[in-house]
């Protein structure tokens, strides 16, 4: 279930609810060019029905399962009672465990602190990874992939300005990378231009051979 979250975006409560059934509230839809979801307004947080794309991996990743296995549950994790998903809650904290035990943390700053028995020094409590960090990892992928308007789609936003908040969040380095291939040269009199394709392995060791020369 966690590859499925990470390919996916879905939040923890939509993942546990996916189904290969075509009446249940979230169910995948195989007819068409495309694999999509069909999410019926009760299991919508917009409360709409919708037909909507997803990820390409995350389409290769269900079309992966065998037809005839194609049944109940997408990812098979049932509560007490037969055929009906885990709680949320309940998932939630078995996937926030996973995170501590891997010992992946995603901030050292939550407001959270205690006193180190051996040194006394008051220090950091850190947030381990939980269920909701799978999509926000999504989310920041594919912001740097497509326009706003896709990743609301991808993400069932119901406000343009929670997906926007992806795109905030891109660093300096990010930014560098993407501007530098549209500058002209150091001097400014050159017009921008557009990314060519890389040079050739020749062309790369005749220019080390001309910088390593002394002049």
């Amino acid at each position: 279930m966690l590859r499925g979250l990470w390919w996916s975006g879905l939040r923890l409560g939509e993942a546990l609810q996916l189904s290969w059934e075509a009446d249940a509230p979230i169910t995948v839809h195989l007819d068409g060019k495309y694999p999509k979801l069909r999410i019926w307004a009760p299991a919508q947080k917009s409360k709409r029905d919708g037909l909507l794309p997803i990820a390409p991996e995350f389409a290769e990743f269900l079309l992966a399962t065998p037809e005839d296995e194609r049944v109940g549950l997408v990812f098979g994790i049932e509560g007490p009672k037969p055929g009906k998903p885990l709680s949320t809650k309940r998932a939630s904290r078995y996937v926030s465990a996973i995170g501590a035990k891997a010992g992946v943390v995603v901030t050292q700053d939550v407001g959270r602190s205690k006193v180190d028995e051996e040194t006394g020094e008051t220090v950091n409590i850190p947030k381990f990874a939980g269920a909701h960090d799978f999509r926000r990892a999504f989310g920041t992928r594919w912001s740097k992939r497509v326009m706003p308007a896709v990743l609301k789609q991808l993400m069932r936003h119901a406000s343009i300005e929670t997906t926007m908040s992806y795109y905030v969040e891109h660093n300096a380095d990010d930014v560098s990378a993407e501007l530098l291939p549209w500058a002209g040269n150091t001097s400014g009199n050159t017009g921008p231009k557009r990314p060519t394709a890389a040079p050739k392995a020749d062309v790369v060791e005749e220019r080390k051979s001309m910088l390593s020369k002394d002049f």
